[in-house]
């Protein structure tokens, strides 16, 4: 048996299947031709100014609904601050310590119980960066394209408590995820297309012990498959360094596919790099309790909740 138990929190990223992006009109596609889908609003240029998307906030109450997540009076928008090119108006309209569903969980076969649900919050999607050059990574570029047609799309970010104890329980957990999501009709949950995409947070800590050792984010993984095999080599990587008496570093890592490993990014920002401060242009999101009544009323029967009666039939 090995001396450690592995300890896994997932970062679910959603792309909301509405027909405009979150603050503005642009259409919200797939496909279309690159930075063909952009107004200035998305874009970020001076003077435009964002304005909430209604059925993005009706989504969010489906997932919230879905994750038996609890849905404060107020939730409000941030400003998630950052310099990169496919981020055009270097920050990012994100919720931070006050999001629109908390305290939450999901129900999984394969998992062992239920996974808690930290907190699914509302925010907006980058644009898309191609790396042009041999193996399309940023190392073997000889330039970069940006495509802002993806940026402003609405996307939820659901954030699971560090429950999963292995590659096979993540996997579990977003199959059953991925269900829910599709069957209340917030999503199309197409992996290939970037609907759906996973950031793990993994760490070992000693067999029979409480704290929690030093985390390793993984980001962007497309693919179940991807998140299996990512999970299980680091898993296998962080031992083989405790083992030898070193050390985890807290850093961001990204996973190879084609090379089956992980290599390193960046060492992990934490919350205060990052700035946040209240979106200025956005009032507090505050539903009435009618809206979320209404939401209640129109869930349609969830995944586990037809495995049961056709069971019981």
């Amino acid at each position: 048996m090995s001396a450690y138990e592995t300890v896994i929190g997932l970062e679910v990223h959603c792309e909301l299947a509405t027909k405009t992006k979150l603050f503005c009109s642009c259409p919200n596609e797939f496909g279309a031709e690159p930075n063909t889908s952009v107004c200035p609003v998305c874009l970020g240029l001076p003077g435009s100014l964002p304005v909430l998307n209604e059925t993005v906030v009706e989504f969010a109450l489906r997932v919230g609904e879905a994750l038996h997540c609890r849905v404060p009076e107020t939730s409000i928008f941030h400003r998630k601050n950052y310099f990169y090119p496919d981020m055009p108006k270097n920050f990012q309209i994100s919720q931070y310590d006050e999001p629109v569903c908390v305290d939450g969980y999901l129900d999984a076969p394969g998992v062992g119980g239920h996974v808690g649900i930290e907190r699914a919050h509302i925010e907006e999607d980058t644009g898309k960066t191609l790396h042009v050059g041999a193996g399309g990574r940023i190392r073997d570029a000889d330039h970069s394209l940006v495509d802002y047609n993806r940026a402003g799309v609405p996307l939820m970010e659901i954030v699971s408590r560090p429950d999963i104890r292995s590659p096979e329980q993540a996997r579990a957990y977003v199959t059953e995820l991925r269900a829910v999501l599709e069957a209340i009709g917030v999503s199309d949950v197409k992996m290939e297309e970037g609907s759906l995409r996973i950031d793990a947070n993994i760490s070992l800590r000693e067999q029979g012990t409480e704290p929690l050792g030093t985390k390793v984010e993984i980001k962007n993984m497309n693919s179940l498959r991807s998140l299996a095999r990512a999970l299980e080599f680091e898993a296998g990587r962080q031992a083989a360094v405790l083992a030898d008496g070193g050390r985890i570093i807290q850093e961001t890592r990204h996973w190879d596919e084609e090379a089956g490993r992980t290599y390193p990014l960046r060492s992990k920002e934490e919350a205060f790099d990052y700035r946040y401060f209240p979106e200025p242009d956005l009032v507090p999101l505050a539903p009435p309790a009618e809206w979320q009544a209404r939401v209640r009323a129109s869930m349609p029967e969830l995944p586990s909740a037809r495995r049961r009666r056709l069971v019981e039939e």
